[in-house]
């Protein structure tokens, strides 16, 4: 890093996590990290590809290229991220006390036509996968023309929300304010595509640097030395805030909101909930990888011959194996327990990812002991419990900023599910013996549905009889 730190220097805290989020996001994102798929269906490894599976020792390049291509990648940890949404998210964003100006702007909340609901989940699961995530509580460019609230609402002017991920708030400070941790300045990094003559484009860096009441966009260029040299926009500049009798009042605050999702570990920083769990992903699929190495050494026999003076020998139907005599010929396989404990081991490794995923409340039949259902359910309400009710915070403090900008005094807040598993069953082992009854067909389909309701078992608004 040069002597003097310029406008994309990452702060310390940023660094820290910043490796952790890259693990997050590969794994999220399946081995479209670390592979290359090709239009012609060929695929080859990035420069990557050994991060995330490494090169056996004596494994040479190509052997480590076929065995890349022919290992598969689990996508359970994405799928527990969009699980855990879907429950959360299940009777989506409760507005409570909020503003008519604000419900009606909830239908296109980042001004370009995503409703809220959808937005917020969004961020939901930036929030979840790692732990935090941003949004910028923002307006429209100046239009001179629009001097009150009204003229905003006759022009469909309105805030809007813009997610930020983890990676582009590159650098930040605060200060204390009345006990309080306030946010004083904050480095987003973005990129946007432009054109470049008649028919091309290209991509350009921006540095969008916030501060209370004002803000200001910076790119680097390279001189003929190679240095970056910092360059001021004022066109992407100016002052934040609201219009008051055809005048701007800057803001007194940064309108860039934290919207957590795992442990706060300090200001912009967290533990990821599901950082074990992506982990595990990782493993599971290197040592699914050895495992299918095994097999595809392991499971052909190995011709072998004592005696004789080294000929070739021509092995098949129809062939005859001349013996010479103290010789001996036989196909020796190996030993299959190798085999058995790898597999073992990836069972082992499913079955915890299934108790961090939380599948086994899915199939609760697929476990030993189902009473583990009602044990793990509670369990997985808690997290999810602490992440809706920090994650709702992070949404009431969005509706206080989009408020802000329309100068009411209140932006009233947010509320999501909480409540996930109220409908599991008192007794899963209960389950368990009526699909036993109904696998020996000592009971058919009506039967068990008369015996479940009768004990309640299921919901009140599960249906009386079969809707197909």
């Amino acid at each position: 890093m040069p002597d003097t730190p310029q406008i994309d220097y990452p702060c310390h805290a940023y660094r820290q996590q910043l490796p952790v989020w890259e693990l997050l996001d590969a794994v999220y994102h399946g081995d479209l990290a670390w592979l290359d798929y090709k239009a012609d269906g060929t695929i080859s490894p990035k420069a990557n590809a050994k991060r995330f599976l490494p090169q056996l020792p004596g494994e040479s390049n190509s052997e480590y290229h076929q065995r890349l291509v022919m290992s598969h990648f689990s996508d359970k940890f994405a799928k527990t991220c969009r699980d855990f949404m879907g429950l959360v998210f299940s009777h989506g964003v409760r507005l409570v006390d909020v503003p008519r100006e604000i419900i009606d702007h909830w239908e296109s909340l980042d001004g370009i036509g995503t409703r809220g609901d959808r937005l917020c989940a969004h961020l939901g699961v930036q929030a979840l996968r790692l732990g935090h995530t941003f949004c910028l509580v923002d307006y429209p460019q100046q239009d001179d023309s629009v001097v009150s609230l009204a003229d905003a609402i006759g022009a469909r002017r309105h805030p809007y929300w813009q997610p930020y991920s983890n990676q582009q708030v590159i650098n930040w400070r605060y200060r204390r304010v009345n006990g309080r941790n306030v946010l004083a300045m904050a480095i987003i990094h973005y990129s946007q595509t432009l054109p470049q003559g008649p028919y091309g484009e290209t991509d350009q860096d921006f540095y969008l640097k916030l501060t209370p009441g004002r803000f200001d966009t910076y790119m680097l260029e390279r001189d003929r030395s190679g240095n970056a040299i910092e360059h001021h926009l004022p066109e992407r500049s100016g002052i934040m805030g609201r219009r008051e009798r055809g005048q701007i009042v800057p803001f007194d605050h940064i309108p860039l909101v934290c919207l957590y999702g795992g442990d706060r570990s300090g200001f912009f920083q967290s533990n990821p909930t599901l950082f074990s769990l992506a982990k595990l992903n990782l493993i599971h699929y290197q040592v699914s990888s050895d495992h299918r190495q095994k097999m595809h050494y392991c499971c052909f026999p190995s011709p072998v011959r004592t005696g004789g003076q080294g000929e070739d020998m021509t092995l098949g139907p129809r062939r005859v194996v001349d013996v010479p005599l103290g010789g001996g010929f036989s196909w020796v396989e190996p030993n299959s327990q190798s085999l058995a404990m790898s597999r073992l081991d990836i069972k082992d490794i499913e079955q915890e990812m299934d108790f961090l995923g939380a599948d086994y409340l899915i199939k609760p039949g697929d476990r030993q002991a189902a009473l583990t259902s009602q044990i793990g359910a509670k369990k997985i309400e808690s997290e999810l419990y602490l992440f809706a009710s920090d994650f709702a915070t992070g949404i009431t403090e969005c509706l206080r900023h989009h408020a802000y900008w329309l100068g009411l005094a209140y932006g009233g807040h947010a509320e999501l599910e909480t409540k996930f598993f109220d409908n599991l069953a008192a007794d899963p082992q209960l389950l368990l013996a009526y699909s036993r009854l109904k696998e020996l067909e000592v009971i058919n389909t009506g039967e068990l549905r008369e015996l479940a309701q009768k004990t309640k078992f299921f919901p009140e608004t599960f249906p009386a009889t079969d809707t197909g």
